[in-house]
């Protein structure tokens, strides 16, 4: 059985809330198309009692496999993970999703003269709806609000502190040892920087060259095998005597030498073999200079590595390039790019975890005051598994043995409790005959619950509360998500790769992602908080591969 109830949709045309009313044909047909907005009202899935099916697909063995979907919900919060009947609303005329054609004005990471396709989330700007500000209290406040042991959100506040303190630490530790000089110390990287580009060309050019030298001595090798065993056969059907010319007796050589013919053998299984000789120490002659070849190859990659590694061991202020370009870094991360000596620490790492605290310090306003969040959703997968097991067991020699293989039975659930995605959105458009991505999912749950058991409680579940994602993937002008196809047909998803040029701008300005489990339970077992936090990706290539069936 499959209920929807209450399902409400609008769709209207921006603006989006000024006096909504129906529109007709003519009224329609003078809308610019600035963009749709919708959300849906009072409304609830619940596929409970009809089964859906998944086939085709197979195990290692290539036996078929079947998924069954027990239950499907999506119901408003507090649905007792589905077992009630409550009533959803994503969005609302106030807060639409929205859909619409964006350029770099409203989307500022967009390259110039770039307009996209926009899908966006609804939006808010109270501190405990916006999911990225709420996110930023969860993810130090480390527990689910409202709970057992966690009613104080300055709790958030207490671990935002601690992690300040730590980064001023570092940061002072990198002034330290260079004075406040960091204009001084960039001018002494670029300066160096040069001779490391250059050798490192070099050394590209070395290695290309070594995998060649590599190549013709794998070809060679082969050839020199190839020889060895055509020498052999022919030494094999050689005659162990013959008469030359009809007075001189030939006697059968040992391997590798030659029969002692005056000219060409007039046997043709001696020519045969006596050419085979010559051809084998032609191909050893040509292994052993294509070995020489790769030797020689080789130690100019070495040579090659080594200058590379001493350009970046070369010393300025006390330290080797590689320390100073990585505390200058290191430095930039925490406050920002120095553009001068004694610089003032107002941006990087620093200035957003104060920024962080500022944000903190709003929420726990809110919540002290008694402030709410809009409800989520309750969202839930069951699925059944039926698949071939196969028993094990010792026979009497103490070897495993298969035994008798029946159908075992497995369960899995995904649930999601309070679940949202405000302010949340994705860009689109085509480029290079690609189409060209960046999004930022911000995704808050209550719990995440995962099951491998049909009627179990959550002593025997995984449960995670206080689930924030803060995903954040391509940037327009720097890092666009590429989407293509290629020649073969398979899918190629790509970020490319962050370059010497671009990558202070890459560090400053590409968001970084962060995921948080504000306490994570498997069983009885309780692990605590789980965060992934300043994850960016420098390089991303992923690509579909079709396997044999």
């Amino acid at each position: 059985m499959v209920k929807a109830h209450g399902l409400w949709l609008l769709l209207t045309l921006c603006p989006l809330v000024q006096a909504m009313q129906v529109l007709d044909d003519e009224e329609m047909s003078e809308v610019s198309g600035a963009g749709i907005g919708f959300f849906a009202d009072e409304f609830l899935y619940d596929q409970s009692q009809a089964t859906a099916r998944v086939s085709g697909l197979r195990d290692s063995q290539n036996r078929d496999l079947t998924i069954e979907f027990e239950n499907l919900y999506i119901k408003g919060q507090g649905s007792q993970r589905g077992a009630v009947d409550t009533t959803a609303q994503i969005g609302s005329p106030l807060h639409p999703f929205t859909l619409k054609v964006v350029g770099q004005q409203q989307a500022a990471t967009l390259p110039a003269a770039t307009q996209a396709m926009q899908l966006k989330t609804p939006h808010y700007t109270d501190p405990l709806n916006d999911t990225r500000t709420y996110g930023i209290w969860s993810l130090y406040q480390g527990c689910l609000f409202g709970t057992a042991g966690c009613t104080d959100p300055t709790r958030a506040v207490t671990q935002v502190n601690q992690e300040l303190t730590r980064l001023n630490q570092t940061r002072t530790e990198i002034w330290n040892l260079y004075g406040g000089q960091f204009a001084n110390l960039k001018a002494g990287i670029d300066a160096d920087m040069p001779l490391v580009l250059q050798r490192q060309a070099e050394l590209d050019v070395k290695l290309v060259e070594t995998q060649a030298a590599v190549t013709l001595y794998k070809q060679r090798q082969q050839e020199f095998a190839q020889a060895g065993n055509t020498r052999s056969t022919a030494y094999a059907a050689a005659p162990d005597f013959y008469m030359e010319d009809g007075w001189l007796t030939v006697y059968k050589p040992s391997l590798g030498s030659k029969y002692l013919c005056v000219n060409a053998c007039s046997n043709p299984a001696a020519q045969a073999y006596n050419q085979s000789v010559d051809a084998y120490n032609a191909a050893q002659a040509a292994d052993t200079a294509a070995l020489n070849a790769y030797n020689t190859k080789a130690a100019e990659l070495l040579s090659a590595q080594q200058a590379v590694g001493a350009a970046w061991e070369v010393t300025r202020n006390g330290q080797t390039l590689t320390k100073r370009q990585a505390d200058y870094n290191t430095f930039s991360g925490l406050c920002g790019t120095p553009t001068q000596n004694s610089p003032t620490c107002v941006g990087g790492r620093i200035g957003k975890t104060n920024a962080d605290r500022d944000t903190i310090m709003i929420v726990v306003g809110a919540l002290q005051q008694g402030g709410t969040r809009v409800k989520g959703m309750d969202i839930g997968l069951k699925t059944r598994f039926s698949l071939p097991s196969t028993a094990y067991s010792k026979n009497s020699s103490g070897n495993i043995v298969p035994g008798a293989t029946t159908t075992r039975t497995d369960f899995f659930a995904l649930e999601f409790e309070g679940f949202t995605l405000h302010n949340s959105y994705l860009n689109m458009w085509g480029a290079n005959g690609k189409l060209n991505l960046e999004t930022s999912l911000q995704l808050y749950a209550d719990r995440l619950v995962l099951s491998a058991c049909r009627t179990c409680t959550d002593t025997s579940r995984l449960v995670a509360s206080n689930v924030y994602l803060d995903v954040n993937l391509g940037h327009g002008r720097l890092q666009p998500l590429q989407l293509g196809s290629l020649a073969n047909g398979e899918i190629e998803l790509t970020l490319p790769s962050v370059t010497w040029a671009n990558h202070v701008e890459f560090y400053r300005d590409v968001p970084k992602s962060n995921i948080s489990l504000g306490n994570v339970k498997i069983g009885n077992v309780d692990i605590g908080s789980q965060s992934i936090r300043g994850l960016r990706l420098d390089y991303m290539k992923m690509t579909t591969v079709k396997l044999p069936r």
